[in-house]
């Protein structure tokens, strides 16, 4: 996954000093501190929602289109929420980041997460109906890309077809395993055993028959039995009895020392 820095807060915006952390003071305001985001999940790391005279107010700042804002029209003031992340409803209407979510129940709606939401009849990436999701058993994940419930596991909001969603639970460094298959940002790899299947770091992964590679899948002729990180720095170097590799290729042994 790729991860980008976001600055806070545009700089327009009022502050105030609580401690060492600044905190904006509009109603209804939702600052992220300086933080890391997943860059697939374009979340933006300031968002908030404003009253402003008998109306409501959408602002947002990310590096790339900097300061903007805009009014939330139709916005009913007196019954305005702000939920999660760029999440918002009133008692007519659900809104994600500023706009109306279309056909979406204010009264049975719930923001489970900056990118995933639900109410009685549907579960929502951002402000997607997300098809054939059950709202029932729907649950995002800690991380914002991904989400599932009884019939699969979706990332951006897709079907990844799960074997068994149930048991579906996300390991470190975006590998995942249910009690059948083994997966590598949520696709399948081939021939993996869940039940010997272990992490060793971002780009690599083993099981007892085979080693994968983030970059390449399996790792064809790799030994499982021997395969480690090579000693040093190198998070991409490995070695097994026979052969040495780099982000996931054979290379020259010659070549760690």
């Amino acid at each position: 996954m790729r991860w980008r820095y976001f600055i806070p807060c545009a700089p327009d915006w009022p502050v105030k000093e609580r401690g060492n952390l600044p905190h904006l003071t509009p109603f209804l305001q939702t600052c992220l501190p300086l933080h890391l985001l997943p860059e697939s999940a374009l979340v933006t790391a300031c968002t908030g929602y404003q009253k402003s005279g008998n109306g409501v107010v959408y602002k947002s700042w990310n590096e790339a289109w900097g300061s903007s804002s805009f009014i939330v029209k139709g916005a009913d003031a007196t019954s305005f929420q702000s939920l999660k992340g760029p999440y918002a409803k009133d008692k007519d209407h659900v809104y994600f980041r500023g706009s109306p979510i279309v056909g979406a129940k204010p009264s049975t709606f719930v923001a489970l997460s900056e990118t995933y939401a639900k109410d009685s009849e549907h579960a929502y990436f951002e402000a997607v109906v997300i098809t054939h999701a059950n709202p029932a058993s729907f649950v995002a994940s800690s991380d914002l890309n991904y989400a599932k419930d009884e019939n699969d596991v979706y990332i951006l909001g897709r079907p990844i077809e799960a074997c068994d969603p149930q048991s579906f639970r996300w390991l470190k460094d975006d590998w995942q395993i249910d009690s059948k298959c083994a997966y590598r940002r949520a696709k399948k790899l081939p021939g993996a055993d869940p039940r010997s299947f272990s992490v060793i770091n971002y780009w690599y992964a083993k099981d007892k028959h085979q080693v994968y590679s983030s970059i390449r899948a399996v790792i064809e002729g790799a030994d499982a039995g021997t395969f480690a990180l090579a000693n040093g720095s190198c998070e991409v170097c490995a070695r097994d009895i026979n052969r040495c590799y780099s982000d996931g290729k054979v290379v020259s042994c010659d070549s760690f020392k």
